[in-house]
């Protein structure tokens, strides 16, 4: 190529700087597609130096270009190896900005499924132990985009993670045990079928306690929550969960258990028939499920 790739990326950082949006994001997708393509021209150092100005895009306003330089930060970690991306991307939780936030986090989580889950998880856990609000919320994040984007690979990792889970689920700060909800239900719905309910049945014992939250994001988290561990684990362990609180005096209490089992019987309707309780028959009510009994 002329001019050289070692020559062409030097050219393309101010470039980065430039103003128009559209510039902007073709030049990001250029240097994207060098480092997945021809990464091996250009010096680590230099690469690193690309990363820095990327952390400035995070902040631009246009989405096409968030998002241009979140795929880039995947490609260069896989070039020049994870660990000095996500020590910049780490470094990055600690600012104020929340779109700055949530685009790293989305950062961390294309590195983690570019290189691995196994390169990024320590860092991060680490990270957690920050006791610091954003940081931790950041990490949470970053956990529950990486579940979403590792899928069945999350198998490996429940176990490392749930310790961590258990702690924000706990957590006073409502954000806390928000996002921790957001990454049971990418996890859950990751894992399932794999042989994990015995941690996932551990979590829904954190995550249940949530549902009479009155903030409306974290209610939907929680009830997201509820409705992956329904996949993962099957209705009718969260059947024996509902059927507590469906007839309880209060009606505030009602409200939520009913909400519950209205999304177990609309998704799972037939296979909720073997979780009901057994009922005495009433004169002619027979509520007895013979070809069931038969079967069990």
């Amino acid at each position: 190529m002329t001019p050289p790739i070692r020559d062409l990326l030097p050219r393309l950082t101010p470039i980065l700087r430039n103003r128009h949006e559209k510039v902007q994001e073709n030049c990001i997708d250029l240097v994207g597609r060098i480092a997945d393509r021809g990464a091996e021209f250009v010096s680590a150092k230099e690469w690193m130096r690309i990363c820095f100005e990327l952390l400035e895009m995070l902040k631009a306003h246009k989405k096409a270009i968030r998002r241009a330089a979140v795929s880039t930060f995947g490609y260069i970690a896989k070039a020049i190896g994870p660990q000095d991306v996500l020590h910049t991307l780490l470094n990055n939780l600690k600012v104020q900005d929340r779109q700055m936030r949530v685009c790293t986090t989305v950062a961390v989580a294309i590195v983690a499924e570019t290189c691995g889950p196994f390169t990024v998880l320590p860092a991060l856990m680490n990270e957690y132990r920050v006791p610091e609000l954003n940081i931790q919320n950041g990490v949470l994040k970053a956990l529950s985009f990486m579940f979403e984007y590792i899928g069945p690979m999350g198998k490996d990792y429940i176990y490392a993670v749930s310790p961590l889970l258990e702690d924000a689920l706990m957590d006073r700060d409502p954000v806390h045990r928000q996002t921790g909800c957001a990454a049971v239900k990418h996890l859950s719905l990751g894992v399932a079928g794999l042989g994990c309910e015995d941690v996932l049945v551990h979590l829904l014992n954190y995550v249940w306690p949530n549902i009479f939250e009155q903030s409306p994001h974290v209610i939907q988290a929680v009830l997201d929550a509820v409705g992956g561990l329904m996949v993962a684990l099957g209705p009718n362990v969260i059947l024996q969960y509902a059927l507590q609180g469906l007839y309880h005096p209060a009606r505030r209490v009602r409200e939520v258990y009913w909400r519950v089992f209205n999304t177990l019987y609309i998704y799972n309707a037939d296979a909720l028939v073997m979780g009901y309780p057994l009922l005495e028959d009433e004169g002619e009510n027979s509520y007895a499920r013979t070809t069931l009994e038969l079967f069990v």
